[in-house]
């Protein structure tokens, strides 16, 4: 449990959990117009059913502050699903990227106010559910 506090000053008691299938419509409840431009028009179901890891943030009353999913594919066109790697070494040869310590930010929707609070606790509680990752 972590505690959020919006820039007006209210507070949020909030845990991370596994994003189910019920979660979808509250997540489609968080779409902006900005989250289409960052990310592109998804299926959010289909996201889902393909993430490597999808995490939800919860308040104390268990209302959805946030959600983001990962997959272990970047989500622009830079190289096929299955060939992102040679891409990136050819970009940088130092950086030891494999699917097995990455993953790639698909999807992040917040609750507007807290926003920053909740992709910092999301990448938080990810690098700890994930000890692999480096990227």
């Amino acid at each position: 449990m972590s505690v959020l506090t919006s820039p007006r000053g209210k507070v949020e008691v909030v845990h991370c959990r596994r994003t189910e299938s019920q979660d979808v419509y509250c997540i489609k409840s968080l779409i902006r117009k900005f989250t289409c431009k960052l990310f592109g028009k998804l299926n959010i179901i289909y996201l889902l059913e393909k993430a490597n890891l999808a995490v939800t943030l919860c308040n104390d009353k268990e209302e959805i502050m946030a959600q983001a999913t990962f997959l272990d594919y970047p989500n622009w066109n830079v190289a096929k699903q299955d060939d992102w790697v040679s891409v990136f070494r050819e970009l940088d040869s130092d950086i030891p990227c494999t699917p097995l310590n990455t993953l790639f930010m698909h999807l992040f929707v917040a609750v507007d106010e807290y926003s920053v609070g909740c992709c910092k606790e999301i990448l938080r509680t990810v690098y700890k559910a994930v000890p692999e990752l480096h990227f």
